[in-house]
């Protein structure tokens, strides 16, 4: 099953100002990022630095990855050669990602400034990550490379909220809320 990660809008007038998603295909396996880079409200900014993730993500070689741990390092390593400059005026210290990479044996969850994380299973959300977690943090590229939570089983749909948004998804209005139109 490939998953498919959504991050949750902000609320306000504005909810999807920096927003991104990227879906990408590896030989046994897939991964998808969703996040957010507002550049302190800058449209011009916050759409250029979005792109900017997007088209790393898309440019990652993945043709020597075996695994969604190295599918993972491999995406977060070229998020590492955008210079901070690039990412706006605060040179990423607002970036919230959620990174989801599956493979035959299961699936890797990695991610910055998030709150929570949650698989829709049977239109039931189930959280995967919420509380006090070392997956959930506040945002900003990390020093170094950030953890990965491991699970056996893949998920389809896996929906994240940022740190400062952490209302749990609800089944009837994830998504709208991530900016899905069905």
């Amino acid at each position: 099953m490939s998953p498919n990660a959504f991050l949750h809008g902000d609320p306000g007038r504005l909810p999807f100002l920096g927003h991104f998603r990227a879906d990408r295909a590896w030989g046994q396996g897939t991964i998808s990022v969703a996040g957010r880079i507002h550049s302190r409200g800058d449209v011009v900014r916050a759409f250029r630095a979005a792109r900017l993730i997007e088209s790393a993500v898309q440019s990652t070689s993945l043709d020597a990855v075996s695994d969604r741990h190295q599918a993972l390092a491999a995406v977060w390593q070229q998020l590492y050669t955008i210079d901070a400059c690039d990412f706006g005026t605060d040179n990423g210290s607002d970036l919230v990602v959620l990174f989801v990479s599956s493979d035959t044996v299961g699936t890797g969850i990695s991610g910055v400034g998030l709150g929570g994380v949650w698989a829709l299973e049977d239109d039931v959300f189930a959280p995967l990550v919420q509380g006090d977690h070392p997956l959930l943090s506040g945002p900003g590229r990390p020093e170094q490379l950030a953890g990965v939570l491991t699970l056996d089983q893949a998920h389809g749909t896996i929906v994240g909220v940022p740190h400062d948004h952490t209302q749990p998804p609800k089944s009837t209005e994830w998504q709208q809320k991530c900016g899905v139109h069905p």
